[in-house]
């Protein structure tokens, strides 16, 4: 049942368009949420590109993309964010991680995967709805983030909307 489970669970990771969340699987299968946990990392274990995100798994299909990409360094206070993320996906960029360089841990890096207002709406009501601490916060506001885009264009316009906004830092 265990194997049978976890090749429904990748089956239904494939074809789904949106994340899905843990709790939700685990309701699917009549599992507690952590059996999803560990069927996901055993996933993981042979090869199966699965992400976690704020809203839940996804499948990452490795096929090859015309999107572009740029890792834009930046810095600002908490209470930056949303014109951050705004900034970014206003003009084009879909924000994928967030990155800080920590002296001691070093490289700390989490999947965002904001494409729109609408998940930049979702994603600061969970900030807001939690003790949410930034990870910026462990670097004085300096952070990275991967922006995906269609075009050279898109990205040039936002690091344009980062630099007015005094958010870009030079590399």
């Amino acid at each position: 049942m265990t194997k049978q489970r976890r090749e429904e669970l990748l089956n239904l990771l494939k074809t789904s368009s949106a994340a899905l969340n843990g709790q939700s699987l685990a309701e699917h299968f009549h599992v507690t949420r952590q059996i999803i946990v560990q069927d996901i990392a055993l996933l993981r274990a042979d090869g199966a590109p699965i992400l976690s995100t704020n809203r839940g798994y996804l499948y990452k299909d490795r096929q090859e993309s015309t999107a572009v990409y740029q890792l834009f360094k930046v810095q600002h206070r908490a209470e930056d964010m949303e014109a951050e993320l705004l900034a970014i996906v206003d003009n084009g960029g879909r924000v994928q991680t967030i990155l800080v360089e920590h002296p001691v841990y070093g490289e700390i890096q989490t999947y965002l995967n904001l494409t729109c207002r609408r998940d930049v709406q979702h994603f600061l009501q969970q900030v807001a709805s939690c003790a949410f601490r930034p990870l910026s916060e462990l670097t004085d506001g300096v952070h990275y983030h991967l922006v995906q885009a269609d075009s050279q264009q898109d990205l040039d316009y936002v690091e344009s909307a980062l630099r007015d906004l005094g958010f870009l830092q030079d590399k």
